[in-house]
């Protein structure tokens, strides 16, 4: 526990524009219950800014989006004329924390920009949004270590949406996993080391994407386990050996050892041999097409009817034309038995290449007969060919032995994460033998509360379980709307006098969403158990809800923190003369 005091309130909350240092608004907070109240019609309820006041709260102590002061996630709508206020003033809240309300020793103002990418200072230094936020968990938690995060545990103090089942309240950090609640609770209740918690939810989202990497990895390597690719490659081996059975067949392992250069580079020459063959036996079956081919198109040149009315039109045009439509005829048809003569010539010149080669072939083949048997009995081509599945089977058990390794990798890795979370478990099992007393003790203030309020008894419990949430309630089958409501402030409440019992540094504030919907009676309830307590008690209402509700005008105005309607809303500037606004 730091010397700087347990428990830090709300003094000050003042919105100011920084392009003249004009203060908009000034509001000061008192002990107990803090209304922020709605004068307003019913129908004009949601106009006046009430939440966007509960916001600025949040933003003060470190929400992420600034934006949500003048845009409604809900409704996808934007303020615009709030928005370029805020801009071109360059507005900023400025909250002030104190230990104490009428004699603080300790003060810290924290002051946030509202515009985009504005900064964060705190007693006068300015921060980045991280550092900003770590400072503020020492100020209100005491958590020098930073785990649980700041915002995980601020949402447990500033509640500004509030909806859903009766549970719902106790998950309400977002996106947040089970170790992460696990984390904020075992600081809160001080059941366990928090980085416990934290360090078990790093391992568990590490081992899931391990997990998920080996499915992947074997989805894309088609392989199913170890194990299996392991039997894959025993299975290549053995074919391997075969293999180089056959080939020891055709030739003998000393000849080859002793001569492999030389059969290397017969081999080699001879595969070079055979392909120049095989390209020009394909140019000679092209150009015989090609003969072909042009035989066709010289028969259909002199038959074509077509080709003699336009050399009747043009004799019409052309009259001093001398030749005739035969000595047309002729003189085409030499050209395509000229072009089948050429042609011809390139055969004869590739056939004499091909045999040329051919009988390289032949040549190699003799010359080398006394050390490659395979050439000499005719089995070059099967040689080749069980080379060649060799050499494939050599790659594939290259492959699978590659794909062993990760796999073997990948199960190391998975046997080290959960080896380590076996341990953690181990550790957090030991560690949570404390958590009934403390949870009985937290039931005491919390059934009391609760009974108070709606004359119900819930009883909040904890699952030590590690891989289950951490916290339920009891008890609460069915309740209403406002029942729930109602069942929050007892919650936050009886956790205010818990953390007391338990001289443990918390926000001695709670900032509530509209409480319309509880009854009026238990409503004045709950606002006495927060005077009692002493709790700040941040909650907006509407000026009917009290009224019916029987609150006093002299307790109405006692409890008031800020009147607002639709003709005073929260950024609204009065001035004759208000500069940076168009």
């Amino acid at each position: 526990m730091t010397e700087e005091g347990k428990f830090m309130l709300i003094h000050c909350l003042r919105i100011i524009n920084q392009v003249d240092n004009y203060e908009l608004r000034t509001v000061k907070f008192h002990s107990g219950a803090n209304f922020i109240v709605d004068t307003d019609a019913s129908k004009q309820h949601n106009k006046v800014g009430k939440t966007t006041f509960l916001k600025l709260i949040d933003v003060a102590l470190g929400a992420r989006d600034r934006r949500l002061i003048y845009f409604d996630s809900e409704t996808n709508s934007l303020e615009a004329n709030l928005e370029k206020y805020i801009r071109f003033n360059k507005s900023m809240v400025e909250l002030t924390l104190v230990d104490n309300l009428s004699n603080p020793k300790t003060t810290h103002i924290l002051k946030v920009s509202l515009y985009k990418n504005g900064p964060y200072f705190i007693d006068g230094k300015r921060l980045n949004q991280n550092d900003y936020r770590e400072k503020l968990n020492l100020f209100l938690f005491d958590n020098d270590k930073n785990t649980p995060r700041f915002r995980q545990l601020i949402h447990s103090f500033v509640r500004i949406s509030m909806s859903g089942d009766t549970n719902t309240f106790l998950r309400n950090i977002p996106s947040g996993t089970k170790s992460d609640y696990r984390s904020v609770y075992n600081f809160l209740f001080n059941i366990s080391d928090p980085s416990l918690d934290q360090e078990r939810g790093n391992i568990i989202k590490h081992l899931a994407a391990v997990k998920e990497a080996m499915k992947q990895f074997s989805q894309i390597q088609n392989s199913q386990s170890s194990t299996q690719t392991m039997q894959v490659i025993s299975s290549l081996k053995n074919e391997k050996k075969l293999l180089t059975h056959e080939l020891d067949d055709i030739v003998s392992q000393d000849t080859f050892e002793k001569n492999r250069q030389k059969l290397t580079d017969a081999r080699t020459e001879y595969t070079n041999l055979a392909d120049q063959i095989a390209i020009l036996e394909y140019r000679l079956r092209i150009n015989k097409k090609l003969i072909l081919d042009t035989q066709k198109d010289a028969n259909q040149a002199t038959n074509n009817d077509l080709t003699k009315d336009f050399f009747k039109e043009m004799k019409t045009l052309l009259p001093n034309i001398s030749k005739s439509f035969d000595e047309l005829v002729t003189f085409n048809k030499q050209l395509f038995l000229n072009k089948i003569k050429y042609i011809e010539q390139l055969n004869v010149d590739l056939k004499s290449r091909i045999k040329l080669l051919k009988d390289r072939q032949d040549r190699l083949t003799k010359n080398n007969q006394d050390l490659l048997s395979l050439v000499a009995t005719d089995k070059l081509d099967e040689y080749t060919e069980l080379s060649a599945q060799l050499a494939k089977r050599n790659q594939e058990i290259i492959q699978q032995e590659q794909l062993l390794n990760s796999l073997n990798k990948f199960e190391k890795k998975k046997e080290s994460l959960e080896s380590q979370l076996t341990l953690l478990n181990r550790k957090s099992n030991e560690t949570n033998s404390v958590f009934s007393k403390k949870i009985e003790q937290f039931n005491i203030f919390f059934t009391r509360f609760a009974e108070k309020i709606n004359g119900e008894r819930p009883m909040l419990t904890y699952n030590p379980d590690v891989n289950q949430f951490p916290l339920a309630i009891k008890d609460l089958n069915g309740t209403s709307t406002g029942t729930r409501k109602s069942l929050i402030a007892a919650y936050d409440f009886a956790y205010q006098e818990f953390a007391k019992s338990e001289n443990k540094q918390i926000p001695n504030f709670v900032v509530h969403d509209v409480m319309e919907n509880i009854e009026g009676v238990n409503l004045k309830t709950t606002i006495n158990i927060a005077n009692e307590t002493g709790t700040q008690y941040i909650v907006a209402l509407l000026k009917e809800k009290l009224d019916s509700s029987g609150f006093s005008k002299e307790d109405q105005s006692k409890y008031e923190l800020i009147k607002l309607s639709s003709s005073n809303r929260i950024f609204d500037d009065y001035r004759k003369y208000r500069p940076h606004v168009q």
